[in-house]
């Protein structure tokens, strides 16, 4: 993949997450009086339930997108490690694109 369509990707994927993510209280809330559950124990499973299935979606989005990335930690730290094939050019035009949605 070359390198601005991952960076696009991965501005992409990262709007997509971090929309996502932002709508995990409400749906928590609406889930949990929807079947009369208060608050608690019972609540934080649905919560786990939701950023299961959350990530679940997301993953299947990001390797839609090629490989796309929504974690500028994980970029940084796959590549210091030598995990995958990205230079540190490709590394450099990605890691902004995902910082600049969480800015």
């Amino acid at each position: 993949m070359g390198v601005v369509k991952a960076a696009v990707a991965d501005f992409v994927m990262t709007f997509i997450a971090i929309f996502c993510v932002s709508t995990i209280g409400v749906l928590t809330y609406i889930i949990g009086s929807a079947f009369g559950i208060a608050p608690g124990l019972a609540s934080l499973s649905i919560t786990i339930v939701i950023v299961f299935l959350l990530f679940l979606m997301l993953s299947v989005i990001a390797e839609a997108l090629g490989g796309a990335a929504f974690n500028p930690a994980g970029t940084a730290a796959f590549y210091a490690a030598g995990v995958g094939n990205d230079s540190l050019f490709s590394v450099a035009a990605r890691f902004p694109a995902q910082v600049l949605i969480l800015a």
